[in-house]
């Protein structure tokens, strides 16, 4: 059976991937929504987390980051599923400058990247989803920080994990981030997760 599965996920259509794509992040939008709201009833300081979370990551429906994000989005169902997918030649290159490209958009700034003037490679080539070189994030809003923190909520959501536990992988190890930055991440996780 395991091999009829590969199969139909190696011959995949475009289409489907897309379809697949078009759901996954819709999903993620609306839980990153959720955890707006969240922030924002915690906090008041934080209301206008309800209006950016309608607009969340809205630059991954458009070029240069639609063609590559259905790749990347495939890609992770594949490996959630334990089934092995062969990205089409040059594609790696094209998800990586799509990477950058969203995580260094202004309008995507609860990216720590978005903030870090430093040129410098942002995304670690070999795992994207490790640390590479440290990013220097501190100069982020607290609102871009309840952003992320839930894009991070809404990630762990997806995945089964834990943001505190991202967190602690990340925080001064992946993005460099003050201590009155450190603080505030760890007590909006602590508060609406």
């Amino acid at each position: 059976m395991y091999n009829n599965i590969m199969k139909i996920y190696k011959m995949a259509s475009k289409s489907e991937m897309e379809e697949f794509f078009n759901q996954r992040t819709s999903k993620h939008i609306k839980l990153v929504q959720k955890y707006c709201q969240k922030i924002a009833d915690y906090d008041d300081r934080f209301l206008e987390l309800i209006e950016r979370g309608k607009l969340h990551d809205q630059s991954k429906y458009e070029s240069p980051e639609k063609e590559p994000y259905v790749y990347i989005t495939w890609n992770y169902k594949c490996k959630d599923e334990g089934i092995d997918f062969k990205m089409p030649e040059g594609m790696d290159d094209k998800m990586n400058r799509a990477t950058e490209h969203h995580i260094k958009n202004k309008a995507n700034s609860h990216h720590p990247e978005a903030s870090c003037e430093e040129k410098i490679d942002l995304i670690n080539r070999k795992d994207r989803d490790k640390p590479g070189k440290l990013i220097d994030a501190t100069k982020m809003k607290d609102i871009d920080v309840g952003e992320m923190v839930s894009d991070w909520c809404a990630m762990s959501n997806e995945k089964g994990g834990n943001p505190k536990e991202w967190a602690d992988k990340n925080v001064n190890i992946r993005w460099k981030f003050n201590d009155k930055q450190k603080e505030l991440i760890y007590e909006l996780i602590e508060n609406v997760w």
